[in-house]
């Protein structure tokens, strides 16, 4: 079982708060994840009201993400320690998920299989400003249904669209599957950006591809000039 970071606010309403991460605890755990959420240990010592307490628990935290595989962030509204969490899990590579409704466990990004899931970290930087088409991107975890979550189905060579662009009105994007060659159109929201070429080059290690660029570049339906509805 891996062990995975909790990171969700605090301040505010606190009773609510701590309500709400014990939740995201007992749902990722009923996932078969370990979980830690400092809120709901270092509180019990260090008060959060002062200054001093406050960031010996932080610092703590910090110790203890070093420890964990991944940093699930729980929602959309990020605080200021929040903030300091997901800076120190960039700065030293620890993989970072967003979870959108932490309130419903299919949003989770539990993996189909033993290896973790790519995700925005499995991306070359800013990428997501770039033009997609030609090249191979990861999709979104949550972008697919739960069975098909695993890194193979996550690899999808663009192949065209006006959503290949980052300033188009157009968003969807033409798509070729890596690892079976399903052709198929998403929303450019549904990637995270370009693979790294290391990522690609270690998921191709781990499982049978039967689908190479060239092939897919051979085979893509050439999309019709237009404005998209």
């Amino acid at each position: 079982m891996k062990l995975v970071y909790l990171c969700s606010p605090l301040r505010g309403n606190y009773e609510e708060n701590m309500k709400r991460v014990t939740e995201y605890c007992k749902t990722a755990s009923e996932l078969g994840v370990i979980t830690f959420a400092p809120h709901l240990y270092f509180t019990q010592f260090y008060r959060d009201t002062i200054p001093e307490e406050r960031e010996k628990g932080l610092q703590l935290g910090l110790a203890m993400l070093d420890k964990c595989e991944e940093l699930w962030v729980m929602g959309n509204r990020i605080t200021q320690g929040m903030a300091s969490e997901i800076a120190y899990a960039k700065e030293h590579h620890i993989p970072i998920f967003e979870i959108e409704h932490p309130e419903e466990k299919e949003f989770y990004p539990i993996s189909a299989d033993e290896n973790q899931l790519l995700g925005r970290h499995s991306c070359e930087p800013d990428s997501q400003e770039q033009n997609y088409e030609g090249k191979i991107l990861v999709m979104n975890y949550d972008a697919l249904k739960e069975e098909y979550r695993s890194r193979p189905f996550q690899l999808w060579l663009a192949t065209g669209g006006f959503g290949c662009s980052p300033s188009a009105r157009g968003r969807r994007v033409f798509a070729t599957n890596m690892y079976d060659g399903e052709q198929t159109s998403f929303y450019r929201q549904d990637f995270a950006g370009i693979v790294r070429k290391e990522v690609l080059e270690e998921v191709q290690k781990q499982y049978q591809f039967g689908y190479t660029n060239q092939e897919s570049q051979s085979t893509s339906e050439t999309e019709e000039e237009g404005i998209e509805p």
